[in-house]
């Protein structure tokens, strides 16, 4: 059975492990059978979806149906402030991005300004990260620097070799 709900199908596009057969989408086997729509699944009782599974099972195939009802319920609340939830779940793809790139910098930062004695080498950095070695050397600035020093109180290496040598 095809889903028309546009929240619905959001969630299958950026959870298809979470959704259930229902939504069109070939789930992993511990999801409900095509009979289930994501409502039943929410509503039924571990035993009656699960009988003869063991506990585990039963247990990660409840949270993955209460996920999959509550990120459709979080997309319909959205549509019913009058909200578009696609444009919403753009949104919040797009400030996950920016999140994870903002975590790359700094580990960036950490790596070439914090850890010593040598720091990491742009190539290593490059190569992990996925940036070229041009952009590895651009990634961060000295307010990123700042904000590793604030939050962890350790002193960037770049200051202690600028430092004056006691005589």
């Amino acid at each position: 059975m095809a889903v028309t709900d546009i929240c619905e199908v959001i969630a299958a596009v950026l959870h298809p492990h979470l959704a259930p057969a229902a939504a069109g989408v070939h789930p992993l086997a511990t999801m409900p059978t095509s009979g289930d729509s994501a409502d039943d699944a929410a509503t039924a009782t571990p035993d009656s979806a699960d009988d003869g599974m063991p506990d585990a099972y039963t247990t990660i195939h409840a949270a993955q149906r209460a996920e999959w009802t509550r990120i459709v319920g979080e997309l319909r609340a959205v549509r019913e402030w009058g909200e578009d939830p696609l444009l919403t779940a753009l949104d919040a793809a797009r400030r996950r991005r920016d999140q994870i790139d903002e975590d790359i910098r700094l580990l960036i930062t950490l790596g070439r300004e914090y850890i010593t004695p040598r720091p990491y080498d742009y190539a290593t950095l490059a190569r992990v990260s996925g940036l070229t070695q041009y952009l590895v050397r651009r990634a961060y600035s000295t307010d990123d620097i700042d904000c590793i020093r604030h939050v962890t109180g350790l002193t960037p290496r770049s200051a202690d070799l600028q430092a004056p040598i006691a005589t």
